[in-house]
């Protein structure tokens, strides 16, 4: 974590009122902090820094229960011995604990990201049967477009391996992005020293509970969440942190991944839910290409639809 960034972040719990935290290094790396916490002096939380992947979220004890295996390399990779006190008291609590979520690594959806990252090419068997070119990553290249008049500080929600967040770096002075895979945001930082960049950070967080101050972001993205998360809860957390007159773009297959939701989501109630929030959209419903390769005879093909709008003032 870029040590300087500790004065944007703000504490997720809710007596708080969006606190600021103070940055306990336990180890450092140049510029970065390795392994620490973020404190709040208010509530006394305690939010971990591990592997330089900060993570800032209402309960740890929970999020460290669902993805045991990740937990225990945790503490294996753990060099500074309060750091491995910190996550050893946590594990004492755990009762019940899962198998890896998902989304952490090597499993099903972590692995099909992987997949669309770093392997996915132009030579590839279902694109070569295809009569009509697609660019498996024409969606995130996308964001370069002049036409979306982007600008300030940027936020990108849900962002995996960072595809789209590197895409608005190319455009902006300073990207945040925000997931709730550790495994994720791992590779996403890694990803950040192979290209040496550093007008981009990632965090572990929590969509609907966004660690920021007040009035943030110029501009926020999120790819695929509005059928994983709450609608409504999500842009009561964008409204949180988005500047008056700010840009939000959702991008979004309506892919129901919840069979017993009875909300059910179209671009005609989404466009209606964003304009109930505030917000004035400046873009027509879409069905834009997008392919995501589960393996090596499994893929997934949406149309998404592109939802630009404007914060008012």
């Amino acid at each position: 974590m870029i040590k300087e960034i500790i004065y944007n972040l703000r504490c997720v719990n809710n007596p708080c009122n969006k606190n600021g935290l103070t940055l306990e290094s336990l180890r450092e790396e140049g510029d970065e902090c390795i392994e620490g916490f973020l404190k709040c002096n208010i509530c006394d939380s305690q939010f971990p820094i591990i592997q330089g992947v900060p993570i800032v979220l209402q309960n740890f004890h929970e999020y460290a229960r669902r993805r045991i295996i990740t937990y225990g390399k945790w503490i294996v990779h753990s060099k500074s011995s309060k750091l491995r006190d910190f996550l050893r008291s946590v594990g004492m609590k755990i009762r019940y604990p899962t198998s890896n979520d998902l989304y952490e690594e090597n499993n099903l959806l972590y692995r099909a990201y992987s997949y669309n990252y770093h392997n996915y090419h132009f030579d590839d068997r279902l694109l070569s049967l295809l009569k009509k070119k697609i660019e498996p990553d024409n969606i995130y290249r996308m964001l370069r477009k002049k036409n979306l008049d982007l600008s300030g500080i940027g936020l990108d929600i849900g962002c995996s391996f960072g595809s789209s967040t590197f895409e608005l770096a190319k455009r902006l002075p300073f990207v945040f992005g925000v997931d709730l895979s550790f495994s994720f945001i791992l590779e996403a930082r890694k990803i950040i020293h192979d290209k040496m960049l550093k007008n981009v950070e990632f965090i572990v967080s929590d969509a609907i509970n966004l660690p920021f101050e007040s009035k943030f972001f110029q501009c926020i993205i999120a790819l695929n969440l509005v059928d994983r998360v709450n609608p409504l809860k999500l842009l009561d957390s964008i409204n949180s942190c988005i500047k008056d007159n700010g840009k939000l773009i959702l991008i979004n297959p309506y892919h129901f991944v919840n069979e017993n939701n009875n909300d059910q989501f179209d671009s005609i109630k989404i466009r209606k839910i964003v304009e109930r929030h505030g917000y004035l959209i400046n873009s027509n419903e879409s069905y834009i290409p997008w392919i995501v390769k589960m393996n090596e005879r499994s893929y997934l093909f949406y149309f998404v639809d592109l939802i630009v709008a404007n914060r008012i003032a």
